[in-house]
Formats: structure tokens, C-alpha cells, sequence
């Protein structure tokens, strides 16, 4: 399946959340992607466990640098 970079904008739009990077990538074609997201402010557990709950969605987690 494929997750667009729409649905990931859409789930933190909705919360009022602003996005302030959007990187995705991958290692081959047809293998998994990864997408790192950088946040304005600290992500909601809502707009954390909304993102979770999309079916294409193997893992999201925070991360704090």
C-alpha cells in the first residue's frame, strides 16, 4: 500500500498542527518507505495515535533531538 504525503498533512492539518519538514524515502522500488516529519511544536498523542491508526502505517514514534 502507499501512504501519500496528503493523508500525513491531512492528520496534523486537521489538529492545527504546522508541518515544518517532510522528507520520505526508500531504500529500493516496492520496499518500504520511510518519513521523517519535523513539527513546529511537539506532536499531540491524538495526532500521534491518528497517524498510527492509518492502515499503511507500520510504525510512528516521536523523536526528540
Amino acid at each position: 500500500g502507499t501512504i501519500s504525503a496528503a493523508q500525513a498533512a491531512a492528520v496534523n492539518s486537521s489538529a492545527g498542527v504546522n508541518i515544518a519538514t517532510f522528507n520520505l524515502g526508500r531504500s529500493a522500488k516496492g520496499e518500504d518507505a520511510i518519513c521523517l516529519v519535523q513539527l513546529d511544536e511537539d506532536v499531540p498523542e491524538t495526532v500521534l495515535a491518528a497517524v498510527r491508526a492509518l492502515p499503511q502505517v507500520k510504525q510512528a514514534k516521536p523523536l526528540i533531538f
